[in-house]
C-alpha cells in the first residue's frame, strides 16, 4: 500500500511540475511574440526613408538674429535666398547656408539626400563663380557659364523652399517638386543637371 501511495504521489507531483513548466513556457512565448511585433514596428519606422528627425546641435550658432532651431533656420534661408536677383549674391548666400549646416542636422534617408543635393548645388555654384572669374580675367566669353550659375541658383532656391515646406509645414503646401522627401517630380531633372550634365 505504501508503494502504491508513493507511486501515486510521485505521479501527482510530476504532473503538477509538468503543468507549471508548460504554463511558464506559454507565458514566455507570448512575451517573445509581443517583443518581436514591437521590434518589427520599430525597425519599420527606422527603415522608412520618409521618417526623419531633427538631431541638430545649434550650440554656438549665432547668425543675424536667427533663432537657433532647424525650423527657424531653414525658414529664414527660404525667404532670404529667394529675395536676391543679383548674380553676384547667388554664391555667397548659398555658401552661408551651407556653412551653417554644421549646426543643423537631420536623420532620415530621403531628407538627407535633399540636404546633400543642396551641398552639391552650392559646390557647383562655387566652381562656376571661379570659372567665370578666371574666364573674365582672360577675356573669354562667360554667358554660358552665367546661365549655368543662374540655373544652379534657381534649383538651390527652389529646393530650399521645398525643404522648408517639409520641415515647417509637414509637407503641406505648394512645392517646386525637387525633394526626395516629398517624392518630387523634378528631382531627376535637377540631379541630372548637377550630377551628369
Amino acid at each position: 500500500m505504501k508503494l502504491i501511495t508513493f507511486a501515486f504521489t510521485g505521479l501527482l507531483v510530476s504532473g503538477l511540475l509538468t503543468g507549471f513548466t508548460k504554463e511558464e513556457t506559454k507565458v514566455e512565448q507570448y512575451k517573445t511574440e509581443d517583443t518581436e511585433v514591437e521590434q518589427v514596428k520599430a525597425e519599420a519606422e527606422v527603415n522608412d526613408p520618409k521618417t526623419w528627425k531633427d538631431v541638430s546641435t545649434p550650440e554656438g550658432f549665432n547668425s543675424n538674429g536667427i533663432e537657433p532651431t532647424l525650423e527657424a533656420w531653414i525658414a529664414y534661408h527660404a525667404e532670404d535666398i529667394a529675395k536676391t536677383t543679383d548674380v553676384k549674391e547667388y554664391y555667397p548666400r548659398a555658401n552661408r547656408l551651407r556653412s551653417e549646416m554644421k549646426y543643423f542636422r537631420i536623420q532620415g534617408e530621403d531628407l538627407q539626400k535633399d540636404f546633400e543635393n543642396l551641398e552639391v548645388l552650392q559646390t557647383l555654384m562655387g566652381n562656376l563663380v571661379y570659372s567665370i572669374s578666371v574666364a573674365e580675367e582672360q577675356g573669354i566669353e562667360t554667358s554660358g557659364t552665367y546661365d549655368e550659375l543662374k540655373k544652379s541658383f534657381r534649383y538651390f532656391t527652389e529646393l530650399v523652399h521645398d525643404i522648408d515646406i517639409v520641415i515647417n509645414r509637414d509637407g503641406k503646401g505648394e512645392t517646386f517638386g525637387f525633394t526626395h522627401q516629398l517624392d518630387g517630380k523634378k528631382v531627376k531633372e535637377m540631379e541630372t543637371f548637377i550630377y551628369i550634365d
